[in-house]
């Protein structure tokens, strides 16, 4: 939801800086995401919780800023005449459920042309096109009042009823009809079901309620005459239509969170006043079809259990003047709870509502009294900071993607249809089955950062991944950009240092989104513990991506059983000896062959062996590669004299080119 402060206001003097003003909205749990400048404007990007859609409106937001900062809110003058004539519209609700409360206007001779510039701006700050007068004052009153509205083409809706005079136009909330067909404002045609609500007139349907209306009547440069709707329909009926369309609007998106159904005749005056100054025009006709029941909530609250729960000393006026602030009213200790607040149920809820705006870092901090229980972390929850503390240190960053991907990435990914798991009611297309692996979430990370210009791409996410034996938990790596495959492996093998791991050997399986040769199983004390190496060109490609990457994926729980505590030796009294060795060497072999045989050959006095360097080139056969090693040798007893060492170094070069097919680069 994004709130331009110019718009806001319109209805608050708001004089603090727009930093502090998220940062109160944000403490009083309507979370700020970002804050973003639009030209003079400044826009703040809110994240709100499904129980919260009272703020998906400008006015909404306004009122919590009103009770946090202690200013009037100013609201907009409407007209309250409505110009209710008998016969000229009938509304009639089949399904009460689902749509039970519907308000229609019929308004003649209006002038449809472009918005003025003012209106404009306003939906343009929102991200949304203009298109006409009277369109765009439906969706300003959206974002304004959080109610959705929709206009009508009178005249296109008549049209279809030939035989009966416009002074018997009938509006119709009910089911669709099974197999019915609409063509949606979108251009797309849809087939409907019977859990589908519809807006109809007696012979089609005319409109998807509350998710978007239908080609055939919508306003255009030649309407004359329009209908303008506002209602209240069912959160979950609304819901589960969207969802099974596949189609989310601005509209659904508000009536799935529950609007006010008493702002829907406001928000309907409110369009109308709009449209006869903008557009002209005279109101000839108002139905409101109404089958809620009116009577208020109210709650039963204590001033002794808000400060027992919260720790406070407020008095009831100090209770009652907050409430009063949110729009509630209170008579003895009674609290009659506003209609926008659907969510208010309980003596708990109105508690939290007065935490909330006087603020919880007001709120006394107090040690609990009693024993407290011992509690120790699991393993996993105890090495997990380690394990980002070293990814962070060498350079990566953290992301965190949905648990679902779609079933052509893991298909392409190489997984076979019985390894992954399919949703059978996906929120999209593109989210239709369990990941499998946390790899084809990485790479549309690494996707999205190259759109954003990012050349150097790392990043990590520890996750769940899924497969019908077995849920657990993954760490994946991602490399692009900069250093290869070796980088990665320096990871690796930085993780298992850390966490007192052997080191990891590479295994030469072959994995089908892997580059043939260029890596595979992540094998520590023998035990498949993940998977390293280059990806396959052709799945990088299916993904979009023309560039190189490098990846590993490690089983988690696997991987931190082979963790052991920590033991520490003397320092070394002897000095060690380092010498260089440079190779060339059949593709197929890989670098931990070569440094288990450089110790093998080596014996007790080789200490370590580090790679150093890569090399593919004109000066190796074209089925070879170049590898560098630093062999460092060191004694227990004594120092090794140059002599000894030249004669061991020279044994090694031997012994790898007789084992392993080497050849000795000088």
């Amino acid at each position: 939801m994004k709130v331009p402060l110019s718009w806001l206001k319109e209805y608050i003097d708001v004089k603090i800086p727009p930093k502090e003003l998220a940062h109160r909205l944000t403490m009083a749990g309507v979370e700020v995401s970002h804050i973003q400048k639009s030209g003079k404007d400044t826009i703040l990007e809110l994240d709100l919780t499904t129980n919260r859609g009272d703020c998906a409106s400008i006015i909404g937001v306004a009122r919590e800023v009103s009770a946090l900062i202690n200013r009037p809110l100013r609201l907009p003058k409407i007209s309250e005449k409505d110009k209710r004539v008998k016969g000229i519209i009938k509304v009639e609700i089949k399904d009460g459920k689902g749509g039970p409360r519907y308000t229609g206007r019929v308004i003649e001779n209006v002038r449809i042309k472009p918005s003025p510039l003012w209106l404009k701006e306003r939906l343009k700050s929102m991200g949304i096109k203009p298109i006409n007068n009277i369109v765009d004052i439906t969706n300003y009153v959206l974002f304004e009042f959080g109610q959705p509205l929709h206009a009508f083409d009178l005249d296109k809706i008549v049209s279809q009823l030939a035989s009966l005079p416009v002074s018997q136009l009938k509006i119709i909330v009910r089911k669709a009809k099974e197999g019915e067909r609409i063509t949606t404002l979108d251009g797309r045609k849809r087939i409907l079901d019977k859990n589908i609500l519809v807006i109809a007139d007696d012979k089609r349907a005319i409109a998807l309620a509350g998710i978007m209306g239908g080609e055939d009547t919508q306003v255009t440069t030649k309407t004359k005459s329009i209908l303008l709707e506002s209602a209240y329909f069912d959160p979950i009926v609304v819901r589960k239509g969207a969802k099974k369309l596949n189609l989310f609007t601005e509209s659904s998106y508000r009536f799935e969170r529950d609007v006010d159904p008493e702002g829907v005749l406001t928000a309907s005056r409110r369009a109308r006043d709009l449209i006869l100054e903008l557009a002209g025009g005279e109101e000839i006709a108002f139905v409101d079809k109404n089958l809620l029941p009116r009577k208020p909530k109210r709650i039963t609250l204590r001033r002794e259990r808000v400060n027992a729960l919260l720790g406070t000393r407020l008095s009831w006026k100090q209770i009652t003047g907050i409430l009063k602030k949110l729009g509630f009213k209170a008579k003895g200790k009674l609290v009659e709870v506003p209609s926008y607040r659907r969510e208010i149920t309980r003596e708990i809820d109105l508690i939290e509502e007065i935490a909330r705006i006087h603020g919880y870092h007001r709120i006394p901090s107090l040690l609990p009294g009693g024993r407290i229980a011992s509690y120790s972390q699991e393993p996993l929850e105890n090495l997990v900071p380690k394990i980002k503390e070293i990814l962070v240190t060498g350079g990566y960053r953290e992301v965190v993607n949905y648990g679902f991907i779609s079933i052509e990435e893991g298909e392409r990914m190489g997984f076979a249809p019985h390894e992954i798991i399919k949703l059978t009611n996906p929120l999209t297309e593109k989210q239709n089955v369990m990941r499998p692996s946390l790899i084809p979430g990485l790479l549309n990370n690494l996707i999205h950062n190259l759109n954003q210009g990012n050349s150097v791409v790392k990043v990590f996410e520890l996750g769940r991944i899924f497969s019908p034996k077995r849920e657990q938990t993954a760490l994946g790596a991602l490399l692009s950009g900069e250093g290869d495959i070796y980088d990665l492996k320096g990871i690796l093998e930085a993780l298992c240092e850390e966490l007192a791991i052997l080191s990891p050997k590479i295994g030469s399986a072959s994995l089908p989104f892997l580059l043939s040769g260029r890596g595979g199983e992540v094998l520590i004390a023998n035990r498949k513990v993940g998977l390293l190496g280059e990806m396959d060109p052709k799945v990088l490609s299916y993904f979009g991506i023309e560039r190189r990457a490098f990846v590993f994926e490690l089983d988690l729980e696997e991987f931190l059983l082979m963790s052991s505590e920590k033991r520490f030796r003397k320092l070394p009294k002897y000095p060690a000896i380092v010498r260089d060795i440079a190779l060339s060497l059949p593709e197929e072999i890989t670098s931990e062959e070569v440094v288990q045989t450089v110790y093998s050959l080596g014996g007790e006095l080789v200490e370590e062996v580090a790679f150093f360097d890569l090399y593919r080139g004109t000066q190796i056969p074209s089925d070879h590669k170049g590898l560098a090693y630093s062999i460092s040798y060191r004694a227990k007893n004594r120092t090794l004299k140059d002599e000894e060492i030249k004669k061991l170094h020279q044994g090694i070069s031997l012994g790898l080119e007789k084992k392993l097919g080497a050849r000795i680069r000088r």
